[in-house]
């Protein structure tokens, strides 16, 4: 049975509610599909009210309302890339 979860956006303090929701299988696939929307609003999106994607976060809740992972935009980029001055 599928479950619907709300991919809601932290930015900077405000939250951007997700009103629609994205239907998944479990909680397991959950960060794979909020990497990849991450990923292609990192990359792919320009948006003035949201200056840098990299400010943002997921705040995923479920149904019930219960937060189930929380993801910083950051994630899509590995660490080793970010390098070091």
């Amino acid at each position: 049975m599928d479950v619907r979860y709300f991919m809601n956006i932290r930015y900077r303090g405000r939250l951007i509610s997700d009103p629609e929701g994205d239907e998944l299988s479990n909680e397991a696939a959950l960060h794979g599909y909020a990497l990849a929307i991450a990923r292609d609003l990192v990359f792919g999106t320009r948006m003035d009210t949201i200056r840098s994607w990299f400010d943002c976060s997921f705040e995923i809740t479920d149904e019930g309302g219960r937060t189930v992972l929380v993801m910083p935009f950051d994630e899509v980029v590995p660490e080793d890339e970010f390098g070091s001055a």
